[in-house]
């Protein structure tokens, strides 16, 4: 057995707005996702006979068929008409409940690497078909794109320049925020905030990040910051300190600030450590990851 490593990136959310449920149960979104360089490793390798091995770093992801990659191996073997032997080590680093994409990534770069590593040559249209069953966060990573806007339930893409420089500081709070919760406890009042998602994405290819911060909005912000006030207290704390732009990735927990001044973006990481809370920053530059 040869261990091949492949890199499942994260994304952040730098709009969200939920248009309506749909009849499916779905919501009508329009969001702008931006791939960032925190990523988990998955470590594949072939094994004799059938079937699919996941371990992991992380004890509280779930081995079992709920797990992102399983669901995406499913697909693959109905696709296929067989079961390769396969087992996944997947590195984790990408927090659990961030709304940073980690187990859509995961599925993404399981699928990518499966076609690579068993020269199946399975069309990028086949593997995003598979992605969009998976997960509405998937077809992004299939695209291998530094950015994209996204409408229907987010899988209706169109790839955008990743144009945006500065200090990206994304929070870690010790808990996590379930979507499906975020999602069911959304209100849809009579006269909701609303943007027109094609103004904002000029702003994200040209680097406009103030520009950007002060139209783009999450909708989701609003119940979890009824259920978890902290949140809202840290995204005003980090406004106060200077960042360009503080939003809600996804449905949370991960709350991140741009910065276009380093010193300000290493203050807030600072008053961030004093909280008791993990901070990641990194360099955002032309072209993404």
């Amino acid at each position: 057995m040869i261990d091949h490593t492949f890199l499942s990136y994260s994304k952040i959310n730098l709009h969200l707005q939920v248009l309506y449920k749909r009849p499916d149960g779905y919501h009508e979104i329009e969001t702008i996702f931006y791939r960032v360089p925190l990523n988990d490793q998955l470590h594949i390798s072939t094994k004799p006979g059938r079937g699919l091995t996941i371990l992991c770093s992380q004890p509280k992801v779930p081995l079992d068929s709920s797990n992102t990659i399983a669901k995406a191996y499913r697909l693959l073997c109905h696709h296929l008409g067989e079961e390769p032997g396969i087992e996944v080590m997947v590195q984790k680093k990408v927090p659990i409940g961030g709304g940073l994409g980690g187990g859509s990534a995961n599925a993404a770069a399981f699928l990518l690497a499966i076609n690579k590593l068993l020269k199946l040559k399975l069309p990028r249209t086949t593997l995003m078909d598979m992605g969009r069953k998976v997960g509405a966060d998937v077809p992004f990573f299939l695209l291998e794109k530094p950015a994209a806007l996204a409408k229907g339930v987010g899988q209706d893409l169109t790839p955008l320049k990743a144009g945006l420089r500065g200090i990206l500081l994304l929070t870690l709070p010790p808990f996590g925020v379930s979507a499906a919760w975020a999602y069911s406890h959304l209100s849809f009042p009579l006269t909701p905030p609303s943007t027109d998602i094609n103004i904002l994405a000029p702003f994200v290819e040209r680097g406009e990040i103030r520009e950007l911060g002060s139209r783009a909005f999450n909708h989701l912000e609003d119940p979890v910051f009824s259920r978890y006030p902290l949140l809202e207290s840290v995204k005003r704390g980090l406004q106060e300190r200077g960042a360009a732009m503080v939003l809600l990735s996804g449905s949370g927990s991960t709350l991140f600030g741009i910065f276009d001044d380093i010193q300000k973006a290493q203050e807030g990481a600072f008053w961030m450590s004093k909280m008791g809370w993990g901070t990641i920053q990194v360099l955002l530059k032309d072209g993404g990851v």
